[in-house]
């Protein structure tokens, strides 16, 4: 049987490498990182299937970082995942992929991850299943 897909909405929160760069190179790169560190399996503990991401927002902080909204679209590995258990899964496949140099090109390696919420993709207003 096939599980639902889920909607995972995320926060990153990082330090930005270099100069300064527009929004969408940013998030080409983000993206492009994404890509690759999929593609190299570091987020299969989340899911079996292909994952999509989509970047929601880029906004600087207070603090000097820099703010990531994004949605990840997934289908789900484990049964009955809790939000904990999700995060949790989540934080080792960024320090996965992070010790693996990808993602390396938009941030140092400081780099937080927050899980706003986890929802059944039909569930998010404006997205169909």
């Amino acid at each position: 049987m096939a599980r639902d897909l889920i909607t995972y909405t995320l926060r990153l929160e990082l330090h930005e490498r270099g100069d300064a760069i527009s929004d969408e190179q940013a998030i080409g790169l983000l993206h492009g990182d994404f890509a690759l560190a999929l593609n190299a399996s570091r987020f299969d503990a989340l899911s079996a299937d292909d994952i999509e991401v989509s970047v929601v927002s880029r906004s600087p902080t207070r603090d000097g970082r820099t703010r990531y909204d994004l949605e990840l679209r997934l289908r789900e590995r484990t049964r009955d995942l809790d939000d904990e258990r999700a995060l949790a899964l989540l934080r080792r496949a960024f320090t996965d992929a992070l010790n693996a140099s990808y993602f390396l090109r938009v941030c140092d390696d400081d780099l937080t991850v927050d899980l706003i919420s986890r929802t059944p993709a039909c569930a998010v207003p404006g997205r169909a299943a």
